[in-house]
């Protein structure tokens, strides 16, 4: 029953961060492309940021907020790109794909009562985590679209697993993980699937 609090908590929490960075994502397009990258080293700190204050009741959703708004400033010009491109039906497509997956993987974890929390398949997605990050910065080089696709391939499945991992831990360790963290972690994850699946539509929307 306890768990089950908690993750409803998580849940709204997080829901609420997707909501902020909607509007953020709106407001982008009056940010000056100047200040991204700017904006990207924010986001970084305040990653840290509210894992510092994760226990203070006032600080710690501010920050996380504050981080989600950020976020949707950074991801609002990509997702311009396709509306731009008369193509936002790419963004509704992606949004609902990751709206399934994320929804699908969370009622798995809860109906098969999965527990990942001793299991070593977190330090295999960290792994796999960079190996694509590495291939990422090496793809910036080559400006590979096809090698972009399976990195964006991997990156869904990368994520996807993480939201089993981090949606177990939520569920079986609700007085281990702070709600904000969680939250965090589950936006973190749905953001990245979305950019993925936007990678993956458009390209295939080229091929087309």
């Amino acid at each position: 029953m306890q768990s089950n609090l908690f993750l409803s908590r998580v849940l709204s929490i997080f829901t609420g961060s997707l909501f902020i960075a909607t509007i953020g994502a709106y407001f982008s397009q009056y940010v000056p492309s100047g200040l991204f990258l700017v904006l990207i080293i924010i986001e970084f700190i305040l990653i840290f940021a509210i894992n510092g204050v994760r226990n203070n009741p006032t600080l710690a959703p501010i920050f996380l907020f504050l981080f989600t708004f950020i976020s949707g400033l950074t991801v609002g010009p990509l997702i311009f790109v396709f509306i731009h491109a008369n193509e936002g039906y790419i963004v509704m497509q992606a949004l609902g794909i990751t709206t399934f997956i994320f929804i699908i993987l969370t009622l798995i974890v809860l109906f098969f009562k999965i527990n990942l929390t001793h299991s070593k398949i977190g330090v295999f997605l960290f792994i796999a985590l960079i190996g694509v990050i590495i291939a990422g910065v090496v793809n910036i080089f080559l400006g590979n679209p096809l090698l972009q696709f399976y990195i964006s391939a991997a990156v869904v499945v990368i994520f996807s697993g993480y939201i089993l991992y981090d949606i177990s831990n939520i569920i079986n360790n609700p007085n281990m993980t702070n709600e904000y963290v969680a939250a965090l972690s589950l936006y973190l994850d749905f953001v990245n699937i979305f950019i993925a699946l936007l990678e993956i539509l458009g390209f295939l929307e080229g091929k087309n």
